[in-house]
Order: structure tokens, then sequence, then C-alpha cells
């Protein structure tokens, strides 16, 4: 079973320090350069004034509670918020992390209407080998190929997003 814990820096930086491979090459081309742990976490620490959720994602105690992910949902204007999540070595903790999928997929509709959100956008290397499929699991569609990206603008993100399928209309 995973546990999602509050955010905590020290449970962060564990997982910061030691991301997958792929994942450290989807930030860099995010941000058009590699960064070191120490940039991640002052990135992910500064997320923190502004999320309405965050997380590390953590083994349950009986296999050791050891830290893989990191994840964050931050509000960029009202009822839409921003999605982001980090993992260590994603065959060693496959199973984990498609838990946390699920558990997102199940959990998603009830956080969005208590967050007051009706969309939560995600992005993608288009050649990360497990993001897009994730972000499938987590109930997101992909909704275009973003060009553009990385330092000599050559690589593509796709653009995923979750929407409230039933909007309650506006009162009034």
């Amino acid at each position: 079973m995973v546990q999602a814990l509050p955010y905590d820096d020290h449970a962060a930086m564990r997982v910061l320090k030691d991301l997958d491979a792929s994942d450290l090459v989807e930030i860099g081309l995010m941000r058009g350069a590699q960064p070191n742990h120490l940039a991640l976490f002052a990135d992910w620490r500064q997320m923190q004034t502004m999320a309405a959720l965050s997380y590390v994602l953590a083994l349950d105690a009986s296999a050791g509670g050891i830290p893989f992910g990191v994840l964050v949902i931050g509000q960029t204007q009202p009822g839409v918020a921003q999605a982001a999540m980090l993992a260590r070595d994603h065959t060693k903790y496959r199973r984990p992390l498609i838990q946390t999928a699920r558990r997102i997929r199940n959990e998603i509709p009830v956080f969005a209407k208590e967050a007051g959100l009706h969309r939560i956008e995600a992005r993608s290397w288009v050649d990360h080998p497990r993001a897009n499929k994730f972000l499938r699991l987590c109930g997101f569609t992909k909704e275009a190929a973003l060009p553009g990206f990385g330092p000599d603008g050559r690589a593509t993100f796709n653009q995923f997003a979750w929407t409230n399928t039933n909007p309650k209309p506006p009162e009034g």
C-alpha cells in the first residue's frame, strides 16, 4: 500500500536526489538545462506556497516507509490547476506507481470538487517511456502535442488534462 504523506523537506530531498533517469531528461527538456537536485528542491519547495495539495509518496511502514515520489497540484487560475509528479526509479517502484495512479484516478473527483477545480493540467515529455501511460492511468486525457521544448527546441511534450465531466452550473 502506498502512503500519501504531507509534504516534508527531508523526505522530498530523498526523492529528488535519486530521480528516475527519464524524469531527469524530462526536467532538463522542460527547463532547457539539466538542474541538480538542489535546484529541483528549491523549485519544489517554492511550489509549496501555492499548493492546493502536496504529498510525498512512500511505501507503507511494512515495506520500509521509503519515499519514492513527490506530487504537487497548484491552482493557476480560478478553477484550473497544474499537477506535477517526480519519482525514483520507475522500474523498481512500478507497483507503487500503479497503485498511486489508481488512487489518483479514484480520488481526484472528490479533491477537485472540494478545491473548486474543474480542470487539472499536466505535461509529459512525448518520449518518456512511462509518464504518458501513467497520466492516462490517473484519468487524464491527452489534449495536444506541444513542440518547441528543450535547449534546441526539438523536444515535444504532451498536454494532458483531467476535467470535471459534470460541472455544476454557476449559481445566480
